[in-house]
C-alpha cells in the first residue's frame, strides 16, 4: 500500500495496474478485442502508479465522441477495507438480456471496463460495436447518441469497452454482417463502482446534480489538487460543455487499517476519503450524451449521461420502498456543494415522472406517472442547509413486482424504489434479525446466517456491583460461575446493561399491535419452525436473559459486565474477557416482573407450560421489587400486567397506588411520550405508554383512568402527527428542540410511542388509524433514505446504506471479506464532531470543516466517530424493529431467494 500524509491525515492507496490496448478502429471509449470463442477476456495491463493514463481523441464513428483511443488507467484508489465490493444493489455490474439473435452476452465488468462476448460461429465480413447512453426506444431502431467505438475482424468473439466512469449503466449494440445481411443486438451493462468498491482509478462515481452541474466523486489523493486542476468536458459531437465553476465536499469514508483478534494493533490515521468534486457548468446537460470527462491526476474517463438511468443524490426516496397502505409518500430534492453552498433549485423543471424498470434492463423504462409537479418544501431548511422541494408519490400504483426511479428530466433517477407489502417486510426482515445477530450466548448457523459465529460468553461469573455504569477489576474472583443464555449486546460491545429490559418489551408491543401478521418461519432463527410467530420467540430470547438473571429470593440483576471495554476488533465468540454479573436491583426487577407476566400472557397460547413459569416468576418479582422500593412508574408495568393476566385485584390496587404516588397528574406527571434515556433507567424514571397499555386493557380496569390515559396519549400521538408534517422539510418526527446526538436524529422509531399505543388501544376513526399509520411510514421513510444526506443508516438495506458500523463482530465481517452483518443501525449525523483524539484525524478529514456541514450531513461512514457509528440493542435496533413491525401488513414470509446462501441472501434491495 502506498500512503502519504494528506492534511495531517495519512490516506492509503491501493493501485491495480492499469491501461489497456485497442481494438481496429477505435472512436469513443478504449477498446480491447479477442478471437477467442466468448469467455471473459484476460486484459494485458502494464504495471505502475505514477500517473492515470489519458486518452488522445480520435477519429469518431456515427455520432462522433469526444472518447478515448490507447492508454488506459493506471491504477486504483479504493478502499482496503475487505468487503463485497459495492454497497448498491445498483452498483454490483450488469446484465444482459436473453441470448438474442447473437447470443450477445456481458463476461465482466470493472469499474472502467465492460467485457462481451457474441457467437462467433457463423461466417462474417465485419463486426461493429456501439456505445450509448440509453437504449433504443424501438426494437432495431437507433439507441440516443449511439457511437461507433471499434470495427473488429470478423473472427472476434469478444470486446472489452475500457476507459468508461464508474457505477454507470451503460449500452452497447453489436453488428455483424453476414452474407444474409447484417444480424444486431443491444446488451445492458454496469461498470462497477460506488461505495467500498475496488476502482481501476480514482473516479468512484459520477453524477448529474443539477441540470448545469456535475458530480464527480474521487477517491482518495488531495482534494485540494483535485479541486484546483483543470477539468474539461466534451458532448459526444466533440463540443466542448464549458465549465464555469469547481467546488468540493470531502468526507472520510473508512479507517481499513486494523487487524481481527484482541489486542492486535490499529491505527486510526490512515484514512480512506472521497473528494466529490462539482463542475458548474455553462449550459444545460440535456437528456441524454457521452461525455468525455477530463481531470487533474490523469482523470480521463467517458461518461454515459441519462437523466433515466444516471442516479442523481439530489432525489432523495425511501430506497427499500414505500408502504403500500399510506396516503402520503414523498421524495425531495435538495443538495449540498461543499464550498459551492446548496443547490439553487429555482432552475430545475416544474415536474418529475415515474418510470418502472424493465425485466430485460436492455430494453426502455416505461413511464408510469407523468408531469408530477416539484413543488416549495422549505425555503431554507435547517437540516439541509438550503431549498428543498418534493414530489407528491400518493398517486403512484402498488406493485408487488414492480421497482420504481424518480426522474428529473435533465438531472438524473433516484435510486430505485418500490411501493409493496414486499418492501415493508423487507425492512422488517433484515432489521430484525439484526437483533438476531446480536443476541448474546446464541450459536449462529449456516441455516440462519451468512454471518455464522459459535456461541459467545454462556459461562459467566457471579458479582455485585450496583452502578452499571462501573466495570469490575481484572482481579476480580471468579466465583459463582453460572449460565447466561439469553439477552443482546449492548451495542458495539458485548455488556449487558439495566436498559435492556425493553427489547422484549418493545418486541412485544410490536406483536400485539396486530398478531395477523407474524408467523412461526418468518424471521428465520433457530427457533423458526417451533409453532411460536418468530418476533414473539426474539421477544422470549431477551426475556430468558433476565429468567436466568433472577436469584431464588425473586430479585433480578441488572445484566452482565467484564472489567474493561474490549480491546481491538474481533467476533463475540473470541472474547477473552470474562464477565460478571450485577447487583440486584428493585427497579430492574419491577421491570422484569412486567415482561415476565405480559410474555406469560402472550405465549399460552403457544406454549402454556412457558407461560405458567413466566407467570411465577412475574408474581416472584413483583414480590421483591415492592419489597425493596421500586420506583413507581416501573410499578405501573409490573402491576398493569399482572393485572391484565391474572385479573388479581391487588394488582388494579397497586397500579392505582403506583399512579397517585407519582403525582397530582397521575403517570401523566413524570411521562416520556418518547422512548427512554439512559438517565431515566439509572433514576427514578419516567413513565411511557408501555407501561399503562397492560392496565388500561384490562376489562377491569378504572374507567376513569381508562379515559384520562387515551385523551393523554391521544394528544400526545396527535402533536407527533403535526410535528412530523410541519418542523422540519424531510418529514420526520424529530421535534425542532431535540439534538441529532446518539441517534435523536436517526432513531426516528424513538418518538413513535404514543402513536403506535393509539392504535393499539383502538377506537379510533378511520381517518385517525390512517392519519397515525402515514406518520409510522414517515418516520420509516426518513431512516431509509429518505433524508437530507440521502443515506439508509442501516447496513444492508438500500442503495446507499452505512457499512462502517462501529460493531465489533460487523468489522471483523468486514475484514474477512463479507461486509457488515445486515440491519444494524448507526445514530447517524450528530450535531458536534467527537472531541476523542483518536477521532481527530477523522474530523479533520472534512471538508468544508465539520461543523459547516449542514447538520443533516454531519456524519462520515468510518468507525472512529462513535457518536455516529456506533448504536445500543435497546435505544436503536428495538425500536427500530417496532417500527417497522407496526408497518407490516398482511402475513408473510421471506422468499426462498432470501433465505441464507441463497441468490438474494445479500441483496440490500426487496
Amino acid at each position: 500500500m502506498k500512503s502519504w500524509i494528506s492534511g495531517g491525515v495519512l490516506v492509503g492507496l491501493t493501485f491495480l495496474a492499469g491501461g489497456c490496448s485497442s481494438g481496429e478502429d477505435i472512436s469513443g471509449v478504449g477498446t480491447e478485442s479477442s478471437v477467442d470463442t466468448p469467455g471473459p477476456s484476460v486484459v494485458s495491463r502494464p504495471k505502475g502508479v505514477s500517473n492515470f493514463g489519458r486518452r488522445p481523441r480520435m477519429t469518431h464513428g456515427q455520432g462522433g465522441t469526444a472518447g478515448a483511443g490507447t492508454g488506459g488507467s493506471g491504477g486504483s484508489a479504493g478502499s482496503v477495507l475487505g468487503g463485497s465490493g459495492g454497497s448498491a444493489g445498483a452498483d454490483t455490474g450488469g446484465s444482459g438480456g436473453s441470448a438474442g439473435i447473437l447470443g450477445l452476452s456481458m463476461t465482466g465488468a470493472t469499474s472502467s471496463t465492460v467485457t462481451i462476448a457474441w457467437d462467433g460461429s457463423q461466417p462474417a465480413t465485419q463486426i461493429r460495436v456501439y456505445l450509448a447512453p440509453e437504449p433504443a426506444a424501438v426494437a432495431d431502431g437507433p439507441m440516443p447518441d449511439q457511437t461507433l467505438v471499434a470495427t473488429l475482424d470478423a473472427s472476434a468473439g469478444s470486446h472489452t469497452l475500457t476507459g468508461l466512469c464508474a457505477a454507470v449503466d451503460v449500452f452497447v449494440r453489436v453488428e455483424r454482417d453476414t452474407q444474409g445481411g447484417t444480424l444486431r443486438q443491444d446488451i445492458h451493462a454496469r461498470t462497477t463502482g460506488g461505495p467500498r468498491a475496488t476502482l481501476d482509478n480514482p473516479v468512484r462515481e459520477a453524477h448529474g446534480f443539477g441540470p448545469r452541474a456535475l458530480q464527480i466523486v474521487l477517491a482518495n489523493g488531495d482534494g485540494g489538487s483535485w479541486q484546483s486542476g483543470a477539468w474539461s468536458i466534451h458532448r459526444a459531437n466533440g463540443a466542448s460543455l464549458p465549465i464555469s465553476g469547481v467546488n468540493r465536499h470531502s468526507i472520510p469514508v473508512g479507517a481499513p487499517d486494523y487487524s481481527v483478534g484482541y489486542g492486535l494493533p490499529y491505527s486510526d490515521t490512515v484514512l480512506d476519503v472521497d473528494h466529490r468534486i462539482y463542475l458548474q457548468l455553462g449550459e444545460d446537460l440535456g437528456s441524454h450524451d457521452l461525455l468525455h470527462v477530463q481531470g487533474p491526476g490523469g482523470v480521463d474517463v467517458t461518461l454515459p449521461f441519462s437523466d433515466r438511468y444516471l442516479e442523481t443524490p439530489v432525489l432523495q426516496v425511501n430506497q427499500v420502498g414505500y408502504n403500500p397502505r399510506a396516503t402520503e409518500r414523498w421524495a425531495y430534492l435538495s443538495g449540498w456543494m461543499g464550498d459551492g453552498g446548496f443547490v439553487q433549485l429555482g432552475a430545475f423543471p416544474s415536474t418529475a415522472e415515474v418510470l418502472v424498470e424493465s425485466s430485460d434492463a436492455a430494453l426502455p423504462r416505461p413511464s408510469v406517472i407523468s408531469n408530477l409537479p416539484i413543488t416549495l418544501r422549505a425555503a431554507l431548511d435547517q437540516d439541509s442547509g438550503g431549498e428543498v422541494r418534493q414530489i407528491d408519490l400518493s398517486t403512484l400504483p402498488a406493485s408487488e413486482g414492480a421497482r420504481y426511479r424518480i426522474r428529473v428530466p435533465g438531472v438524473g433517477v433516484s435510486w430505485p424504489t418500490a411501493v409493496s407489502e414486499k418492501a415493508a417486510f423487507k425492512a422488517f426482515y433484515v432489521v430484525s434479525r439484526g437483533v438476531f445477530h446480536n443476541r448474546w450466548g446464541a450459536d449462529i448457523g449456516a441455516g440462519q446466517s451468512n454471518w455464522t459465529r459459535p456461541a459467545d460468553h454462556q459461562s459467566i461469573f457471579t458479582g455485585e456491583i450496583q452502578d452499571a455504569e462501573e466495570y469490575y477489576t481484572e482481579s476480580q474472583p471468579k466465583t459463582g460461575a453460572r449460565t447466561l443464555i439469553g439477552g443482546y449486546h449492548d451495542a458495539g460491545d458485548y455488556d449487558q446493561r439495566p436498559m435492556h429490559t425493553v427489547v422484549a418489551e418493545l418486541l412485544m408491543r410490536a406483536y400485539e399491535l396486530h398478531p395477523d401478521s407474524f408467523a412461526d418461519n418468518q424471521q428465520t432463527i433457530p427457533e423458526s419452525g417451533n409453532g411460536i410467530p418468530d418476533i414473539l420467540d426474539e421477544a422470549l430470547w431477551g426475556v430468558a436473559g433476565w429468567e436466568q438473571l433472577q436469584e431464588s429470593d425473586g430479585g433480578v440483576r441488572q445484566g452482565a459486565q467484564s472489567w474493561r471495554h474490549p480491546w481491538g476488533f474481533y467476533h463475540a465468540n473470541t472474547d477473552p474477557l470474562d464477565y460478571y454479573t450485577l447487583a440486584r436491583s428493585a427497579d430492574v426487577t419491577a421491570r422484569a416482573s412486567g415482561l415476565f407476566a405480559q410474555a406469560s400472557r402472550l405465549v399460552a397460547p403457544f406454549n402454556p407450560t412457558r407461560a405458567q413459569g413466566l407467570h411465577s416468576r412475574a408474581v416472584q418479582a413483583w414480590g421483591y421489587a415492592t419489597a425493596n422500593g421500586a420506583n413507581a412508574p416501573y410499578r405501573l408495568y409490573a402491576a398493569g400486567e399482572l393485572f391484565r393476566l391474572t385479573a388479581d385485584p391487588n394488582y388494579d390496587t397497586a397500579f392505582q397506588q403506583a399512579w397517585s404516588q407519582i403525582g397530582a397528574y397521575g403517570a401523566f406527571s413524570s411521562f416520556a411520550s418518547e422512548e427512554l434515556y439512559m438517565g431515566d433507567y439509572m433514576g427514578g424514571g419516567r413513565a411511557v405508554a408501555d407501561y399503562l397499555l397492560g392496565y388500561v386493557m384490562s376489562a377491569g380496569a378504572s374507567p376513569s383512568l381508562v379515559s384520562i390515559t387515551r385523551t393523554q396519549l391521544k394528544s400526545m400521538a396527535d402533536e407527533v402527527v403535526t410535528t412530523i408534517h410541519s418542523e422540519r422539510a424531510h418529514r420526520t418526527p424529530r421535534p425542532l428542540n431535540r439534538p441529532s446526538d446518539w441517534g435523536g436524529a436517526t432513531t426516528t422509531a424513538k418518538y413513535m410511542d404514543t402513536v403506535v399505543a393509539m392504535l393499539q388501544l383502538g377506537g379510533n376513526t378511520p381517518a385517525e388509524t390512517q392519519a397515525y399509520h402515514n406518520a409510522l411510514s414517515l418516520a420509516a421513510d426518513w431512516v431509509l433514505g429518505g433524508n437530507p444526506n440521502g443515506y439508509v443508516y442501516f447496513t444492508g438495506l438500500g442503495s446507499r446504506h452505512v457499512e462502517e458500523v462501529l460493531h465489533l463482530d460487523s468489522l471483523s465481517y468486514a475484514k474477512e471479506g463479507k461486509g457488515s452483518i445486515p440491519g444494524i443501525p448507526v445514530y447517524g449525523p450528530n450535531d458536534d464532531a467527537p472531541n476523542a483524539e483518536y477521532a481527530a484525524p477523522t474530523v479533520g478529514a472534512f471538508f468544508p470543516a465539520f461543523s459547516a456541514q449542514p447538520p443533516g450531513m454531519r456524519y462520515g461512514d468510518v468507525r472512529t466517530l462513535v457518536t455516529c457509528n456506533e448504536f445500543t440493542v435497546w435505544e436503536s435496533q428495538a425500536p427500530h424493529t417496532e417500527l417497522f413491525a407496526a408497518l407490516l401488513g398482511p402475513k408473510m414470509e421471506p422468499p426462498p431467494s432470501w433465505l441464507p446462501g441463497q441468490s438474494e441472501s445479500r441483496s440490500p434491495l426487496p
